[in-house]
């Protein structure tokens, strides 16, 4: 058991040291916190500096992205349409059907898989009749190379010609 006189001289003691080193380690605890108070200050500007500078990054790209998109889309409309068809096509494909979908749109799927089959044949014989016409199919392309060679090997020998008479005339001369 302690005495009751061991209590006041052990407080008395630590007050009185603890006076002295009180006020200098509340003027340096006053200082540190200042300091701390500094650094998260600077550190919270830095970051809404940061922050500003990436949202207004973001915002920029966002927009050139927008705009890009919106230039490619109107410069060649059937290749963003074909892109989007094939997009939704993976994403169609990576999702898992239901039975309920099955049931619910089995028939109306099978119809639009054959109309885009269907469309898809009309394109490309579209596409073929056009290309035929202007004379970019394999018999046609193949017609005017031939006939580029046939011109082309007419030139060289005509050129050839000529520069032979131009020869034989300089030399009787």
């Amino acid at each position: 058991m302690t005495t009751t006189t061991d209590r006041p001289a052990d407080a008395s003691a630590t007050n009185s040291g603890a006076g002295e080193g009180d006020k200098t380690g509340n003027g340096r605890l006053s200082a540190a916190s200042e300091k701390a108070a500094q650094a998260y200050q600077a550190a919270r500007e830095r970051t809404s500096a940061a922050y500003a500078t990436a949202r207004e990054r973001a915002g920029t790209a966002y927009e050139s992205a927008g705009r890009r998109t919106g230039e490619t889309i109107d410069a060649n409309p059937v290749a963003a349409v074909a892109g989007g068809l094939a997009l939704g096509a993976i994403v169609a494909l990576l999702l898992p059907r239901t039975e309920r979908e099955d049931r619910l749109l089995g028939p109306a799927g099978r119809r639009i898989n054959d109309t885009a089959r269907d469309a898809i044949g009309a394109a490309r014989e579209a596409g073929r009749q056009q290309l035929d016409e202007l004379g970019l199919s394999r018999d046609g392309i193949k017609r005017r190379l031939d006939e580029f060679s046939d011109r082309a090997a007419g030139a060289v020998r005509s050129s050839a010609g000529a520069a032979a008479d131009t020869v034989k005339s300089k030399r009787k001369g």
